[in-house]
């Protein structure tokens, strides 16, 4: 008889297995009853919480998310807002994104919420290594950016951009000067005029095309390309795998590139802002940004380092927009030719033919500086703006924004915005900005009286903007005066059409496409009435 069955044991036997089995049982019922309660708890939980609150936008893909919508131009600055509405959620790699389609919901976020959504996201490449955290533009809402902001805005406030005004209309009729002698190379000769009319009011150093002059203008070229690239989404593996910045130098070239372009762009600008003091010294450099920087450093609370960006980042943030957005206006020009016509009768009417326009005409010329607002309006070199970030979680209209959202407006579609420019919106048109007596009449509310929102948004608007518009409407007041903008007639650069979308980026900027176009001088003595205006400067 083996011992299981065993009479004496088989009571324990049955006890024990007994006394197991309800133990499994009671066991059981217990992880019943944990799951039941995790899985009520996880239930509730996703009921309240707030992610399920996001705002409308595609699924994307795995690990992706909805990257690749950033890089589809059409859908981005068009169809996002058809489809989803004024404001759309895309995940970015895993990183919450949100476009802005419209000049209310951009206003009510980025200008009556600055507090909240004045942030940047971090860009490891553009901000910390490249430029050591002292291009304040890119900054964090920040006790730097706070300091160097403050500096470059007195200089570039408002109530003193007259003191600029000779200097504008100095450079641009040296540009249209130019412009009788190289007709064809118009793109490359804007390019000059804005480098060299930054250069004047940065560091009152013009550049005239000494071999000097081509090696600076080199140098900040370069420079500016370096920050451009650096900024650029999906430039860098680093910007998604911060990890990365651990690598040491020698093993990661892209981390030596950037701190070589640290090294070599401060020094650049040091010899510049050296090179006014010194003529401050002897009484030959006129009032400059770098003057008020230097002149003002301790009571602005600026290191060396601080001041010497401060400088830079304007000459880095005007040179590129302006050259791109004359660009911009000469293809308008050549594309709508009956606002062309307009503007130059109104010059002739106002001023004749004796001297060409001056930035104090502004008041007498309400078309052309209407032409100027719709430039603005019609094109935009930075299509997105740069990205804002909110520094807390936050509610809109039924919406959740997570902290930390990286947003961007969509400059383009509030722009082009049919509830405030009308149906025709993506048509260039100065007229929408004059009343019926021919007058500007007050642009839309959130544009700040601009009437576009292409200086960008709330603490983080253009602090050079007023500058940057005198400065355009010197030079195409003035290219309106002395020449004819006509399509060349060795080849049809398809430019008929209102909604043309022609254009070629340039990391986050946005420039025509190479077009070609006729210029000639309106006037057989438009050559001889520049030089005299240019030897009485």
């Amino acid at each position: 008889m083996s011992l299981i069955q065993s009479p004496i044991l088989s009571p324990c036997v049955e006890q024990l297995v007994s006394s197991t089995v309800q133990i499994a049982y009671d066991q059981s019922r217990l992880l019943s009853a944990v799951a039941v309660s995790v899985l009520f708890h996880l239930i509730l939980r996703y009921r309240q919480s707030p992610w399920r609150h996001l705002p409308p936008g595609p699924t994307g893909y795995p690990i992706l998310g909805s990257a690749l919508k950033l890089f589809d131009k059409h859908w981005l600055f068009y169809e996002s807002k058809q489809k989803y509405g004024d404001i759309v959620y895309l995940n970015v790699i895993g990183q919450p994104t949100i476009i802005l389609n419209s000049q209310r919901v951009a206003a009510d976020l980025l200008d009556r919420r600055a507090s909240t959504f004045s942030g940047r996201p971090r860009l490891i490449i553009g901000y910390e290594l490249l430029t050591q955290q002292l291009l304040f533009a890119l900054g964090g809402h920040n006790d730097r950016w706070r300091r160097m902001r403050r500096a470059v805005n007195e200089a570039f406030n408002v109530g003193f951009t007259g003191r600029y005004h000779g200097m504008e209309a100095e450079e641009a009729i040296r540009l249209a000067l130019a412009l009788t002698a190289e007709p064809s190379e118009f793109i490359r000769l804007y390019d000059r005029y804005a480098a060299s009319l930054v250069m004047m009011i940065t560091y009152d150093r013009p550049l005239h095309g000494s071999e000097k002059d081509d090696a600076i203008h080199e140098r900040l070229h370069a420079s500016n390309r370096r920050s451009v690239d650096a900024i650029t989404p999906g430039a860098h593996l680093v910007e998604f795998f911060p990890w990365m910045l651990r690598l040491p130098t020698w093993l990661a070239k892209w981390k030596r590139d950037a701190l070589n372009g640290y090294q070599e762009t401060t020094e650049l600008y040091e010899e510049l802002v050296d090179d006014v003091v010194e003529r401050r010294a002897k009484g030959s450099a006129r009032d400059c940004l770098t003057t008020v920087l230097t002149e003002e450093q301790e009571r602005f609370g600026l290191s060396r380092p601080e001041v010497l960006w401060s400088a830079g980042t304007m000459y880095a943030a005007a040179t590129e927009t302006m050259a791109t957005m004359l660009g911009w206006w000469t293809l308008a020009m050549v594309a709508f030719p009956d606002a062309q016509r307009t503007a130059q009768d109104e010059l002739d009417t106002v001023l004749g033919q004796a001297r060409p326009p001056r930035v104090g005409d502004r008041p007498q010329l309400p078309y052309t500086s209407a032409l100027v607002r719709e430039t603005l309006r019609w094109r935009s070199g930075l299509p997105l703006g740069l990205p804002h970030v909110n520094e807390q979680d936050d509610w809109y209209e039924g919406m959740f924004i997570p902290k930390g959202t990286v947003i961007f407006a969509n400059v383009i579609g509030c722009n082009h915005d049919p509830e405030i420019y009308g149906e025709d919106a993506r048509t260039f048109n100065p007229s929408r900005h004059l009343n019926t007596d021919g007058q500007l009449k007050p642009a839309a509310p959130d544009t700040k009286d601009e009437g576009h929102v292409s200086f960008g948004f709330g603490r983080r608007i253009c602090v050079g903007r007023h500058v940057a518009d005198d400065a355009l409407f010197a030079a195409i007041a003035i290219l309106l005066w002395s020449f004819k903008f006509e399509k060349s007639e060795e080849v049809s650069v398809g430019i008929d059409h209102d909604t043309r979308e022609d254009d070629a980026d340039s990391g986050c900027f946005r420039a025509p496409q190479s077009f070609r176009c006729k210029i000639t001088p309106r006037l057989p003595e438009t050559l001889d009435i520049l030089t005299r205006e240019m030897e009485a400067r």
